[in-house]
């Protein structure tokens, strides 16, 4: 018996296709493993790939429309549109949708706005869980991350925001504009989005318009040579400052009839002093920082530095006055509405540090209200005028030959006299800069 046994067992050793089908059987298991990771890394550098293109996408439509005023909400939002219009469906996923049970992606990216240096950056990231074709493999999570940086373009002395309004900046008639060194942008799309005419005179480094150049003028000069158009607009640079809040208005009752509108004679001024009832003509009356129903200069005034908010009324330089104002910042709150008139003379200067370093009229961003601003060649004004909702400044300088170091944003401007722009103006400004839309760049 143990005899056949020995000789049966040779046999099964000796015959060839018994070993070929034992040998088959154990190499299958490995065999079929490596091609299942094969096939899994070959889908999961696809899905890898798929996951960065489209990243990449969404970070530079991020940055761009970040840039050109969209909330940081909607930019994340068209970011995402973006994304999986790129992406598309993944092939799995790890979210389920319990109705229909078909695997979605459900989870957006993530979308974070940041700077480096003078750039705005976009970064994008998504993660993915990668489940196995086969059993036995673990799943495998997919994550990337994109940033893009969009770079600030050429520096914008004068910003006209309205997108749509027919001249939206305008010189014309004799007025002579001098903005050598820096640009003026107008965000309207229109056919007239600037318009140039008359016999008035225009330097600048160049013009940016989302719309046309209408220009008829006799003398206008570009340093780059012809007017850029139909340009992405430029958002407001200070959208997200916080505006101040008004106060109990300060009494100017004591200040003098001549010198203040609402003014009394030989009383206290606002804390300040006593102001005279005949007051010689060399007398000067001086305002405190606060909030003021209205403001009213008449005489001869000075205001000591801070912020004067002014609720609801008029801040108005007459004819007669003569206005000293370092380190101020005038905000125009609640409706109040900006007259300075062609004959009065003012020193005005914005301050150096603060919450708003480097601004001397700001409007809030309700105000509507139109404004004029006009001085003498005894007058300056240095600093930013930001007033984001004004339907019109009007504005003319002192027509310096050196020139003023002043920034004008407002929906509608208009050059109505002769004004010479300063471009290296860090300093009085406190680097904050208005700046065309630059080239956007993938930094990884």
């Amino acid at each position: 018996m143990r005899e056949n046994l020995k000789k049966r067992a040779a046999r099964i050793l000796e015959d060839e296709s018994g070993n070929f089908a034992i040998l088959t059987a154990l190499l299958a298991v490995p065999l079929f493993g490596a091609a299942s990771v094969a096939i899994n890394l070959a889908r999961i550098n696809l899905e890898t790939a798929k996951m960065q293109a489209a990243l990449d996408a969404a970070a530079y439509s991020a940055v761009k429309s970040y840039g050109e005023g969209e909330t940081a909400a909607d930019a994340t939002d068209a970011a995402n549109s973006v994304f999986f219009a790129n992406f598309g469906q993944p092939e799995t996923v790890d979210q389920i949708a319990p109705e229909s049970g078909i695997a979605v992606a459900t989870q957006p990216i993530q979308v974070a706005f940041g700077a480096v240096g003078v750039e705005t950056t976009a970064t994008t990231t998504y993660a993915l869980k990668y489940d196995p074709l086969f059993w036995g493999l673990q799943p495998y999570t997919i994550d990337r991350e994109s940033v893009a940086a969009s770079m600030p373009g050429r520096e914008a002395c004068i910003l006209a925001l309205h997108r749509t309004a027919s001249r939206a900046f305008e010189v014309s008639g004799g007025a002579s504009v001098d903005t050598s060194g820096c640009t003026i942008t107008s965000n309207s799309n229109d056919a007239q989005s600037i318009y140039l005419s008359g016999s008035a005179t225009l330097r600048a480094e160049c013009l940016y318009t989302a719309g046309k150049v209408s220009a008829s003028l006799a003398d206008l000069e570009l340093a780059c040579g012809k007017a850029v158009e139909e340009v992405a607009p430029i958002a407001d640079p200070f959208r997200f400052k916080k505006m101040p809040t008004a106060a109990s208005w300060v009494s100017l009752g004591g200040c003098g009839q001549n010198f203040v509108g609402g003014g009394g004679g030989n009383g206290d001024c606002n804390g300040t002093g006593k102001t005279p009832n005949n007051a010689p003509d060399t007398y000067r009356v001086e305002l405190k920082p606060g909030t003021y129903g209205e403001l009213e200069i008449k005489g001869n005034v000075f205001l000591r530095p801070g912020e004067y908010i002014i609720d609801g009324g008029n801040l108005k330089f007459t004819s007669q006055s003569v206005v000293g104002a370092d380190g101020v910042t005038f905000f125009l709150l609640n409706g109040a509405q900006l007259d300075i008139h062609g004959g009065a003379t003012f020193q005005i200067s914005a301050p150096a540090t603060g919450d708003w370093a480097g601004f001397s009229i700001v409007a809030g961003r309700n105000n509507t209200a139109a404004a004029t601003i006009n001085g003498n060649s005894a007058s300056s004004l240095t600093g930013i005028i930001y007033m984001p909702a004004s339907r019109e400044i009007q504005y003319a300088g002192n027509g310096a030959t050196g020139g003023e170091c002043v920034r004008i944003i407002a929906q509608e401007i208009t050059m109505i006299g002769n004004s010479s722009f300063k471009l290296d103006c860090k300093a009085v400004v406190a680097n904050n800069a208005i700046n065309n839309p630059g080239a956007i760049r993938l930094v990884r």
